[in-house]
């Protein structure tokens, strides 16, 4: 499987159709395995709200510290809901966390707006050109590699670039251009 450019790997994830932008925030700085054990358990409730298998939510979680308290978070896209209600969805979330890790467990939800360049903010780490002015905290936290994604993306992703060969394809042959 080739590589892609990371700019490539932004627009490959803003061509997915995502429901809610979420960021989870804990009062305390837990262990990382414990506070991705935390979120990776509230997308398991997603699936449950949303009565969708797991496997086949669209996820992708980035781990921060915050620029101005150093709080640890997470920030996150979720799609492959089918839910026809995503601010119910987005407000259910941050019900959840706080329902599973009581208080100073914060979050804040919201139906995805691809206007507000979501994919850009959770991918931003990943920027060429960004390490210059991140390159400090990232080396520093060591957060330069930390975005996840499920497998369902993965596979989302080969597929929308599947179908946008054939369709290059036709259209080369439609045309003439081949």
């Amino acid at each position: 499987m080739k590589r892609l450019p990371l700019d490539s790997y932004a627009y490959s994830l803003a061509r997915i159709r995502w429901d809610v932008f979420g960021t989870l925030t804990f009062r305390s700085v837990p262990s990382a395995k414990i506070a991705y054990g935390r979120a990776w358990a509230l997308m398991r409730l997603a699936a449950e709200l949303v009565q969708r298998p797991y496997s086949r939510l669209l996820i992708v979680l980035r781990a921060e510290l915050g620029e101005m308290m150093g709080r640890f978070h997470f920030h996150f896209l979720l799609g492959g809901t089918q839910t026809r209600n995503e601010i119910t969805l987005a407000h259910q979330l941050e019900h959840r966390w706080f329902g599973l890790f009581g208080q100073g467990a914060i979050s804040k939800c919201r139906a995805y707006d691809r206007s507000r360049a979501g994919v850009a903010y959770v991918t931003k780490c990943l920027r060429e050109g960004s390490w210059g002015a991140n390159e400090y905290e990232l080396r520093k936290f060591n957060l330069a590699d930390t975005v996840t994604l499920t497998r369902s993306v993965f596979r989302v992703i080969r597929s929308l670039d599947r179908m946008g060969e054939d369709a290059a394809a036709r259209t080369c042959e439609q045309t003439g251009l081949r």
